[in-house]
């Protein structure tokens, strides 16, 4: 039996991609710890030596460089949804088992839209839901979940967006975009070409969250929260 509060998992085919998050939280901080006025976040990444064949995986232990970035790039994307002020010295374990990826960009933006369905199944107070999409800029246009070579000869990254609030929480951009023609210069083509691709990822990242309140809605007819609400008696 687990003991979190709150929990996903999701599967994509192309590029594969599959995933297991926890959240345990908010809890009281040590007692040693110092006083912290809003939540902390706690997030850990495990990419086992199997998630990809590009990717291998040291022994049980200290964690790699990858999942130290994961992590402090998924706090980016998501510690702004919160509603931290709430819980002042608290704490909220979010762990997101990796269990198959093929490229980083798009684990992140997965494990984004996955740790929110957590997060709103631990009932824990926000101020909206991020989703999130990645991208990749090739030469014949622009690719939504690039897979990880895809990703190695390409300009790109991962954007997370509030639907609801019509707010981006981060960008991550990997990658350098050059001018086409020396001719365009002037009008600095690579800006223009960037913000035109960041509106399509941000559709991208919006149609991601209907899936997240898909998935919330089909849990809640599931596990019937619905019929938790006090019953009448008959005759008042």
């Amino acid at each position: 039996m687990t003991t979190a509060l709150g929990s996903a998992y999701i599967e994509t085919s192309s590029p594969a991609t599959r995933l297991v998050v926890s959240i345990h939280g908010p809890r009281p901080l040590p007692s040693t710890s110092s006083y912290t006025p809003t939540v902390q976040l706690n997030i850990t990444f495990s990419l086992p030596l199997f998630s990809g064949p590009h990717h291998p995986r040291n022994p049980p232990g200290p964690a790699t460089q990858l999942e130290r970035f994961l992590a402090l790039r998924l706090e980016k994307l998501i510690k702004p949804m919160l509603l931290g002020h709430l819980f002042p010295k608290s704490g909220i374990d979010v762990n997101i088992s990796v269990l198959e990826y093929t490229g980083t960009w798009n684990l992140l933006a997965i494990a984004t839209n996955a740790v929110s369905a957590a997060i709103a199944e631990a009932r824990i107070d926000v101020v909206d839901l991020v989703s999130a999409s990645s991208f990749a800029l090739l030469e014949d246009g622009i690719v939504i979940d690039p897979s990880g070579e895809e990703e190695q000869a390409s300009f790109g990254g991962v954007v997370g967006y509030m639907a609801s609030m019509g707010e981006i929480t981060d960008v991550w951009i990997s990658g350098s975009l050059e001018v086409e023609d020396e001719d365009d210069m002037h009008i600095d083509s690579g800006h223009v070409r960037l913000g035109e691709s960041l509106k399509t990822v941000i559709s991208a990242a919006a149609d991601a969250r209907l899936v997240v309140n898909h998935a919330l809605m089909e849990h809640v007819k599931e596990t019937g929260l619905a019929a938790t609400e006090p019953k009448q008696e008959v005759g008042e």
